[in-house]
């Protein structure tokens, strides 16, 4: 299991309205690499939106270190989301409630 932490907002001040997802995951090595995608086909939940966080291991020595991702959406659909679940591991996750801006 790693460290993670997330957040996602939901700006409305924006035109387009956009959702923004932030966070930061422990990894093993300094030149270890984030991957992060909208999971398609989308859970049976339309108000969750649903991500793959994919973590490329590197070559360089072990040494924890946290790594940022970044994912934003512009799309219609951004508005329809309640929450987002971040997948960074076959049986694990992290489920976070959008916060509102604007």
């Amino acid at each position: 299991m790693r460290n993670i932490t997330a957040n996602a907002i939901l700006n409305l001040k924006e035109q387009p309205q956009s959702l923004y997802v932030h966070g930061s995951i422990m990894v093993y090595r300094m030149d270890d690499t984030i991957k992060i995608s909208k999971v398609s086909p989308q859970g049976i939940n339309p108000s969750i939106l649903v991500l793959d966080l994919e973590i490329v291991n590197g070559s360089g020595p072990m040494k924890g270190v946290p790594k940022l991702f970044h994912y934003e959406d512009s799309s219609e659909l951004a508005t329809s989301y309640n929450q987002v679940t971040i997948r960074y591991a076959k049986d694990a996750s992290i489920t976070v409630n959008i916060e509102i801006a604007g």
